[in-house]
């Protein structure tokens, strides 16, 4: 499937104490990718060069198989459907709030009633038409703001910190709709987080943004605390993680979950990380068993069906984990 994105040594300098640093990135078509890390990381940043509302310093963009320059960016810019956190409605209706492009775009108003129509219909808010905007709860507000972007027929939808401040059934429907873009509008969405859970249960590909850099990673098993170089251990305030050796400096880690082993007794091996637990969650994907432990942290590891089968794993169940200090990425 084709890339909508490469990025190659990208570097983005915002004032003088911000900067993303060689940012190599790949973003495929008609997937759902989350960019995950804390406020004030450089996610924001990150949409704005992938939004062409800010241009790289150095490096290359490629959009559709093109590269970026001064000539093609309104072009490359019309084609990105960007809701910004904390979106401003107008005054007026929520029918008017989504037909506001279209009228800027002069759409002759019959196909402007269809188009507002479909579009209201999908985010399930048609009863909501005759309503003023500003009156609106917030999931309400965030689906008329993505209606306004959407209505236009973007390539790529990009949405920053869409889930902020929504309640749980807002978060749920965001969520579904997303899900529904890439399924049956075959869009590329792109979306915000600092939920790493959030992500890991929506996104194809997950990259998070640490310290100036985007790393392309599952975040699953994504850990912050303090690091002891001492004896080589990260410290989550939860579990006690022994590191590889000659790190120098971190602020979290991420343990691979198809490298950790499950077992019904402790393994006496050269794994340095060793856990009891118990089994709280089990979920299948792509053909194979995704099991969360609670073990002080919650860790999630990837078996196979036979794995699990010959185990006898079921929810409630005590269970150790095992991995190697060398299945952790350090950042």
């Amino acid at each position: 499937m084709m890339d909508v994105y490469q990025l190659k040594n990208v570097t983005f300098n915002y004032g003088t104490e911000f900067q993303l640093v060689d940012v190599c990135v790949d973003i495929e078509r008609s997937k759902i990718t989350a960019i995950v890390g804390p406020n004030g990381s450089g996610k924001t940043s990150f949409l704005n060069i992938l939004s062409f509302l800010k241009r790289p310093r150095t490096g290359t963009l490629i959009y559709n198989g093109d590269e970026l320059n001064r000539t093609n960016t309104e072009r490359f810019k019309s084609s990105i459907g960007y809701v910004q956190q904390n979106p401003y409605l107008l005054r007026g209706s929520t029918f008017k709030n989504i037909e506001l492009g279209l009228k800027l775009k002069h759409i002759d108003k019959a196909i402007r009633v269809n188009k507002v129509a479909d579009v209201m219909a999908l985010l399930g808010i048609t009863g909501l038409a005759n309503r003023n905007a500003r009156t609106l709860s917030g999931g309400e507000a965030q689906k008329v703001a993505i209606g306004q972007v959407l209505v236009l027929d973007p390539d790529v939808l990009i949405l920053d910190e869409p889930f902020s401040h929504l309640d749980k059934n807002s978060i749920y429907e965001l969520e579904q709709l997303i899900l529904k873009f890439k399924s049956k509008l075959g869009k590329t969405v792109i979306f915000t987080t600092h939920n790493q859970y959030q992500a890991q249960w929506l996104a194809d590909d997950i990259y998070s943004v640490v310290k100036g850099k985007i790393i392309a990673t599952q975040t699953i098993n994504f850990f912050s605390g303090s690091h002891d170089p001492k004896n080589s251990s990260f410290n989550t305030g939860k579990q006690v993680i022994i590191i590889p050796d000659d790190i120098v400096d971190l602020e979290h880690i991420a343990v691979d979950p198809k490298q950790i082993m499950l077992s019904n007794e402790q393994l006496h091996s050269s794994m340095q990380n060793c856990f009891s637990g118990k089994i709280t969650g089990i979920n299948e994907e792509n053909g194979l068993i995704r099991v969360t432990v609670s073990a002080g942290e919650n860790f999630q590891a990837i078996v196979t069906h036979q794995a699990f089968q010959t185990l006898g794993l079921s929810i409630g169940a005590e269970v150790w984990i095992s991995f190697k200090s060398s299945s952790i990425l350090v950042f």
